[in-house]
């Protein structure tokens, strides 16, 4: 972290924002992030990608020291790839255009990547539920309770350092950038818990099956495709491994029913998946699918110390 109030040399990592359609949230974003950002202290790239709206326009009012990149197409990776091709400085910080974070939290996370040994670095999430219905907020606090965030959540906020980038080679086509990253590079991973983020969840049910629908589909699509690293030098414990599918699946049932609390949230976490899933089958491969009913209200990171346990 830098203790003087000079502007770095040259900045200290590259924030690729990939966008579509953002113009609710983008000058949120993009002001919480530059709030206490020194000058030239990050090499910021917003990629609009098959916006039809005024995310550009509010980007580079906002943000003027940004790189921003306008592409007809509609297409997160393609943006992700733009984004690098274009980006000045390694670690890489990918960060989607709904996330609220800080400049503090950038350089927790670039700091423990930088010193640690790892290809990538993950933030310590923080779910906003607040305006969410009380079926989305009994969802979270039963999902929540999912082995899958023992090791932290990965996605929207994380680091890449050239090496991990190196390694993870060009974004393939998928709904599921970050279960891509995840699957690629969670063997070697470090976690940052001052590098808080903030997601705002859904405020209806209906949104979050839409969302819960694309995730299925999307790991269903990563699997089919063979997208899991195969490599017997690697530590079998992240989740799209089948036995610690079912492990996991056995723990996250032993914590909801020890915890009675938070049985009606099991209940509704059960309803949603099995929506979500009959979602996939009636639609077939419907488009891309976002919840856009977290696009308003604002929402200000609530501490940027400690380790947000």
């Amino acid at each position: 972290m830098y203790k003087d109030h000079q502007a770095p040399e040259q900045p200290i990592c590259s924030v690729i924002i990939p966008a579509y359609n953002e113009e609710a949230v983008i000058v949120e974003t993009l002001t919480a992030l530059t709030k206490d950002m020194r000058a030239g202290e990050f090499d910021i790239i917003v990629v609009c990608n098959g916006c039809q709206d005024t995310t550009a326009a509010k980007a580079a009012a906002t943000c003027p020291q940004a790189t921003v990149i306008i592409q007809t197409e509609a297409s997160k990776t393609k943006a992700l790839n733009t984004g690098l091709e274009n980006a000045a400085v390694a670690p890489y910080v990918f960060l989607d255009a709904d996330i609220i974070t800080t400049a503090q939290a950038v350089r927790a996370l670039v700091h423990r990547l930088e010193w640690s040994e790892a290809l990538m670095a993950v933030g310590h999430a923080k779910f906003i539920t607040d305006q969410s219905n009380f079926l989305v907020r009994a969802f979270y606090k039963a999902w929540l309770q999912n082995p899958y965030f023992d090791r932290h959540k990965m996605g929207g906020f994380f680091a890449v350092n050239a090496a991990g980038i190196k390694a993870l080679g060009t974004f393939p086509e998928t709904i599921n950038d970050d279960e891509y990253v995840r699957r690629s590079l969670y063997h070697s991973c470090t976690f940052a818990g001052a590098a808080l983020y903030e997601i705002k969840a859904p405020r209806t049910l209906s949104s979050l099956i839409k969302v819960r629908a694309r995730v299925y589909r999307g790991n269903r699509l990563l699997d089919q495709a063979g997208s899991a690293v195969k490599d017997d030098s690697k530590p079998v414990d992240i989740a799209f491994d089948k036995s610690v599918k079912k492990k996991n699946a056995l723990t996250f049932l032993h914590r909801l029913i020890r915890q009675p609390v938070l049985w009606f949230g099991a209940g509704i976490f059960a309803f949603t998946a099995v929506m979500a899933h009959m979602r996939n089958f009636l639609n077939g491969q419907p488009a891309w699918e976002k919840d856009m009913t977290n696009r308003a209200g604002s929402v200000s990171i609530t501490s940027t110390e400690g380790n947000g346990s």
